[in-house]
């Protein structure tokens, strides 16, 4: 579980939940960061299993092996069982949270993960990904796979930030935004980049439909920047100090919101 979670990673998920805290004056500060660290378990847990020989048959993952290639697949599988039940302990542990707001985060948390969400996502991109010839059925599967636990780890961070349903809203369509984006960008490094260089195995979708194969990538950069661009209009509807937010997204991509 420990070589699993503490891999070099961007952490973008946990980082998100405590910055909206950071952008409402601190408020919610040690949930958010319970929150996130719960948050990055379930997405670890997440790779740990997508890893998997019967999942994507991944070598490498964080810069290091995968961890089914450094302690065998059924401690994989325990490793990956472990944090997911971690994460909820985590979250119902903290002492600074209202219970009903720790109520309201296990919630978000739970339904993210499950069948409609990136549990469906993972058996979507299993079996019926191959079908697909047209663009919109592949940005739902990014929804599940990725704007899930990004929409999730927004929202968790706006209940520990107490923000109001316009906030929630508005931090729910930025992290939906963002999290489309991230897909679209993972999809265009899966083509071309160094697996050295990004830590992890590269071309497994080459033969899969992406809206990199189906659209091209000058269609998919497009995209992207779209995505962005709703980003951007989200963010400013949140009523926050979107310095920090702003600038994680430009850490993401280069390219400012």
């Amino acid at each position: 579980m420990r070589f699993a979670t503490l891999g070099s990673g961007k952490r973008i998920r946990p980082i998100l939940s405590v910055l909206i805290s950071e952008a409402a004056k601190g408020k919610g500060r040690s949930f958010a960061l319970d929150a996130g660290c719960a948050i990055e378990c379930v997405h670890t847990a997440s790779l740990v299993l997508d890893d998997l020989p019967c999942m994507d048959d991944a070598n490498m993952r964080r810069g290091q092996s995968a961890t089914h290639k450094k302690f065998g697949e059924a401690t994989a599988i325990l490793a990956a069982i472990g944090l997911l039940n971690r994460a909820y302990g985590i979250i119902a542990e903290n002492t600074d949270a209202a219970d009903e707001s720790k109520t309201a985060a296990l919630k978000v948390l739970s339904n993210a993960i499950g069948s409609n969400g990136m549990i469906a996502g993972q058996e979507i991109d299993l079996h019926q990904r191959s079908e697909f010839r047209r663009a919109p059925p592949i940005e739902d599967l990014n929804w599940l796979k990725t704007g899930v636990l990004f929409v999730a780890s927004a929202h968790i961070g706006a209940i520990a930030a107490g923000l109001d349903e316009t906030g929630v809203k508005a931090l729910k369509g930025f992290a939906k935004s963002v999290g489309l984006a991230f897909q679209t960008a993972d999809d265009l490094i899966d083509q071309s980049a160094d697996p050295d260089k990004i830590g992890k195995d590269v071309g497994k979708d080459v033969g899969m439909p992406t809206l990199v194969s189906l659209s091209g990538p000058e269609a998919a950069r497009r995209s992207c920047e779209e995505h962005l661009e709703d980003a951007e209009n989200a963010l400013a509807g949140a009523g926050l100090d979107r310095i920090g937010l702003a600038g994680l997204v430009d850490s993401i991509f280069g390219s400012k919101i």
